[in-house]
């Protein structure tokens, strides 16, 4: 059962959209959103607890840019919405005097996951309603290649025999190899080592990696990490998985090691 020891630890080096968190009350949203069949257009997200800023640039009637910003607050189901603003305000290349911006509410924006890289944005300005499917916007592939002091909190199910169920932690030292999309992460702790491999790929911000692991004594399976998200400390992530005993879910993180 090493393996589902390592297994979180992994989750906890390595921390679906129900899971893991951009702030302690939400699910990430920050990230670069577009529909990729209408390249041009755009919004920025970011968020902040229960609070999202999104930007959006897109163009009047005449084709000339314009933006908009919304203050979006969470909603039970993974909704954020709020009022629309239109502003004003001098030259860039001038002075700049703030009490000549000029803010209105032009309108309302509704942005709904629908699941963690796919969305359903809905706005409205001056009275003309937009409803648009986007996605987050991939740019390039992080690389997480690194020692880490890590982590992880799992809980098992369905495990045979059904003794092994509960709720399981670990700590210990991880190191990340990342090569293009080839994935292998090695776990060591004091119950034992670890092979994580599997395939990375990149949504926006956030990285999954799938695959298969092993471990020195003998407990493997699959697993699956998701909302894998960098920060220049380390990493967080969810991850599920099976092996020859349970099923397991949870979380791992990674803080990288002092040189």
């Amino acid at each position: 059962m090493r393996l589902l020891a390592l297994a979180a630890a992994f989750t906890a080096a390595a921390l679906t959209c129900a899971s893991a968190e951009a702030t302690t009350s939400s699910v990430e949203i920050t990230d670069m959103w577009w529909n990729p069949s209408e390249s041009g257009w755009g919004m920025n997200v970011v968020a902040q607890r229960d609070i999202g800023f999104a930007t959006f640039f897109v163009y009047d009637q005449n084709q000339n840019p314009v933006w908009y910003t919304a203050q979006l607050s969470r909603q039970p189901g993974d909704i954020w919405s709020g009022p629309l603003y239109a502003t004003k305000a001098p030259w860039f290349g001038g002075p700049f005097p703030p009490n000549s911006v000029t803010v209105r509410q032009a309108g309302t924006a509704t942005f709904t996951l629908v699941d963690l890289n796919a969305a359903t944005l809905s706005y409205s300005v001056d009275n003309t309603t937009v409803t648009k499917s986007v996605q987050r916007q991939t740019w390039m592939s992080e690389d997480y290649s690194g020692e880490y002091s890590g982590g992880f909190s799992i809980q098992l199910t369905d495990c045979n025999p059904s003794s092994y169920e509960g709720l399981q932690e670990l700590g210990g030292l991880l190191s990340v190899t990342q090569t293009g999309t080839d994935f292998q992460l090695a776990t060591v702790s004091a119950d034992g080592s670890c092979s994580f491999i599997g395939t990375y790929s990149q949504t926006g911000r956030m990285g999954r990696v799938k695959g298969n692991y092993n471990c020195a004594d003998d407990t493997e399976g699959a697993f699956d990490i998701t909302e894998l998200a960098p920060s220049w400390n380390g990493f967080n992530a969810y991850i599920t998985g099976t092996n020859q005993y349970c099923k397991f879910t949870g979380f791992i993180g990674g803080i990288l090691r002092a040189q």
